[in-house]
């Protein structure tokens, strides 16, 4: 299939995106932390929601910084940007990564995924996962679908970074763990702004996602995509020739590793064929759903190196 037909159906699985409003940004707050400052702002996301998000910039820093946005995973519901913006301690060994990156030199944008943080119910009831999902078939119902709300999302992200003093707009990654690795690569196929994303856990074949099922959220399951004859890696072709590292454990049921591995290989030739064949790389660590303190590093030195921060 050419590349012009799989962006052409992907758009269409995504379904129409909302109007683009002014982003009307205000700063609610902010404080000093170690190695950087964290600032919380709110921005229009569509017609009829304002959401909120905290924004990590490096001290001391005089010239524009690349950015980073960091998505979360399908965590504890109240917590979402408080999570990976450092603002929560989770325990267990977990290391937000927007503090981590804010120290390396960008300036890192932590927002809330549709029904975690601010963005719960309101009514209280139905809350958590039941609340996703009326969400999810709300949005089928539209027309549309979880990953396009996630992928809209990033959307208006990329643009409140490009409106900030400070943020050099043509320097945007993404990372996030689990449901923040979908996020991210979702995002990339139709966000072309983000230049370079690290995706830790969460990879698939449609095939393997249905065939014994695999425990996912929402936003993994795209409508018609079966129908449309694509997999996940006809898909990847439209992050390629972007730099993209993808980060995988190998002892849990969601990170099936069999179907990563032919997920990487049939993609890879998108980047190849292109010269840019060391712009894709797969790296498995023998943990769970997440990272070891190797690939945690190898992570943030990737972006690091592709989108020259520090």
């Amino acid at each position: 299939m050419q590349l012009e037909e799989i962006d052409r159906l992907y758009r269409k699985i995504l379904g129409p995106f909302p109007e683009r409003v002014p982003l009307n940004v205000e700063t609610l707050e902010e404080e000093t932390c170690d190695g950087f400052t964290r600032t919380l702002i709110a921005w229009d996301n569509e017609a009829d929601e304002r959401v909120r998000g905290y924004v990590l910039r490096p001290l001391n820093s005089s010239e524009d910084r690349p950015a980073m946005m960091v998505f979360h995973g399908h965590g504890p519901w109240e917590l979402g940007k408080k999570d990976t913006a450092g603002v929560v301690e989770r325990g267990g060994g977990r290391v937000p990564l927007g503090p981590e990156l804010a120290k390396r030199g960008f300036v890192v944008m932590c927002g809330d995924a549709i029904c975690w943080g601010d963005r719960q119910n309101p009514a209280g009831d139905p809350d958590g996962v039941m609340y996703e999902r009326v969400v999810a078939m709300r949005l089928m119902a539209e027309g549309r679908c979880m990953a396009g709300q996630y992928v809209w999302d990033a959307m208006r992200q990329c643009d409140v970074l490009q409106s900030l003093d400070g943020v050099d707009g043509e320097r945007i990654g993404a990372m996030g763990i689990s449901m923040g690795s979908g996020h991210s690569w979702l995002s990339a196929m139709v966000e072309h702004r983000i230049k370079a994303l690290v995706g830790v856990s969460s990879f698939y074949t449609y095939k393997a996602l249905y065939a014994p099922p695999i425990k996912h959220c929402y936003m993994n399951h795209l409508p018609r995509v079966i129908s449309y004859g694509l997999e996940t890696y006809d898909l990847f072709r439209l992050i390629a020739p972007r730099p993209f590292l993808m980060i995988n454990g190998t002892t849990e049921p969601q990170d099936p590793v069999e179907a990563t591995q032919e997920l990487y290989d049939k993609a890879k030739t998108a980047w190849e064929e292109v010269g840019k064949g060391d712009d894709f790389q797969l790296v498995f660590h023998e943990a769970g759903h997440g990272l070891t303190p190797e690939t945690r590093e190898q992570g943030l030195d990737w972006l690091v190196e592709k989108l020259g921060a520090e």
